[in-house]
């Protein structure tokens, strides 16, 4: 008899997400907060046969390794969005097949430091007071739930990065690039290969990487085959319109 297996689900469609029995869309909301007050919607769709309450819970977020957002409590993270901030409604009652909508509104922010939070929308049965004491003892009940990131940019936040020496690794060379800057960051990095003794250079490759204030990015790079006799090098980094290119070179063995 074939075996019939039902997995978790979590689909990402464009900016939107479907997690079990809901959709929520957007799931990312950027916006420049220096020039006014900005609203936003959000749509909530009950793809269930029955009856939902959804609850939106905010939350700060810490970046940790590898860019992993992990939450924190409202209010309590120098970034954090409280006070600028609103959700109207915070909760929402939806049939089945029933889809609404929170708006979210940010005040305008005068700061040097780019803002951000998380919106958490929990999905919570309507069930009767009776009902929810008899399921009880079924054990521990998780809440299907989709997080709304929400980034707040401002025209005095200054981009700012870091760019370190190249490492020898197994598979050609690794190079750390940082941002260091009070704004989010889309650098691009390319790799060039100089021939020391002629002066000749070639591009051998060009990444793209975006970085949140703080983060950090780890990009890896082959060398290609060559018959320079002694080779070099070069990382360049392009981080902002206004800034001067940033760079770093190695003498490779």
């Amino acid at each position: 008899r074939q075996m019939r297996y039902f997995p978790f689900l979590l689909f990402v469609m464009a900016n939107s997400l479907v997690a079990q029995d809901f959709e929520v869309s957007p799931v990312l909301i950027e916006a420049n907060a220096s020039r006014g007050r900005v609203s936003r919607d959000i749509m909530v769709f009950n793809h269930t046969d029955s009856p939902k309450i959804f609850n939106v819970k905010e939350y700060d977020f810490i970046i940790e390794d590898e860019g992993k957002k992990m939450s924190a409590e409202f209010g309590s993270t120098p970034r954090t969005l409280k006070g600028a901030l609103n959700i109207s409604p915070s909760t929402l009652l939806l049939q089945p097949n029933e889809k609404s909508f929170f708006t979210v509104t940010i005040d305008p922010i005068v700061s040097s430091k780019m803002r951000w939070g998380k919106l958490t929308i929990i999905a919570e049965n309507q069930v009767s007071v009776l009902e929810e004491v008899a399921s009880l003892g079924a054990g521990v009940k998780i809440k299907p739930a989709i997080s709304v990131i929400v980034y707040a940019h401002t025209d005095q936040a200054m981009p700012d990065a870091e760019i370190f020496t190249p490492e020898k690794i197994d598979s050609g060379y690794s190079v750390l690039i940082r941002n260091t800057g009070d704004s989010k960051l889309k650098a691009k990095v390319t790799f060039l290969l100089t021939n020391v003794r002629t002066g000749d250079e070639v591009e051998i490759n060009e990444m793209a990487a975006g970085l949140l204030p703080g983060e950090e990015k780890t990009l890896i790079t082959e060398i290609p085959d060559h018959e320079y006799p002694k080779a070099m090098l070069t990382v360049l980094m392009d981080y902002s319109p206004n800034e001067d290119l940033k760079g770093v070179q190695i003498v490779l063995d």
